[in-house]
């Protein structure tokens, strides 16, 4: 489906101390070592990355942080196309974003959930997660996170064969991305909108 699939977002908090200071670097340090790893499509080996970083949260009982890894271990699966193992994952972590009033990580949750849903032919509920998740997204203000789902939904609707649809939301991503200055949205947008000739074909 060729959706923009997100991985989350780092958020600071208050200023920790010496201990939790050192609990957080190993986080980031092995997060970024899983995060290489899958641009390097090296699935398993990132999938244990975030094992270890899934363990250092459990043990400090955070979890947000555990949602945030659940989340990223989702992203592993849904590149390898393993819909349902995603899914399992990613209804978990939003059910945490959405009670620890998370919006922004619940955004994405619902986004790659929105993913899965379609891949499982389940394309109404797919489309009902994206139209929430960009329901948040406009109370936000994030607009390169507006486009994104705007984007989503208008690949949903080009899959579905509805094509005007789907040109009127990706015009409106196009438009969006612009407000944002977001250049690197705005060729992916622009490259989803040249590819709905060829499905017409």
């Amino acid at each position: 489906m060729n959706e923009e699939l997100e991985a989350t977002a780092e958020v600071q908090g208050n200023p920790p101390d010496e201990k939790q200071t050192a609990h957080e670097e190993k986080i980031a340090e092995l997060t970024k070592t899983a995060r290489e790893q899958m641009a390097k499509k090296r699935w398993e080996d990132a999938l244990k990355t975030y094992a270890q970083v899934l363990t250092l949260q459990q043990q400090a009982g955070d979890r947000v942080g555990i949602a945030k890894v659940k989340n990223d271990m989702a992203s592993v699966y849904l590149a390898q196309r393993e819909w349902q193992q995603a899914l399992d994952l990613l209804e978990h972590s939003r059910e945490i974003f959405t009670t620890a009033g998370d919006p922004e990580q619940e955004s994405v949750a619902l986004n790659n959930m929105a993913a899965a849903q379609y891949e499982l032919g389940d394309w109404k509920q797919a489309l009902e997660h994206y139209e929430t998740a960009l329901s948040i997204r406009r109370e936000m203000d994030d607009q390169v996170g507006e486009a994104k789902t705007l984007r989503n939904i208008g690949m949903l609707y080009a899959k579905q064969g509805n094509m005007m649809k789907a040109k009127i939301y990706l015009n409106h991503a196009v438009a969006v991305a612009k407000r944002a200055k977001s250049p690197q949205m705005i060729k992916i947008i622009r490259k989803s909108l040249s590819q709905l000739g060829r499905r017409r074909r």
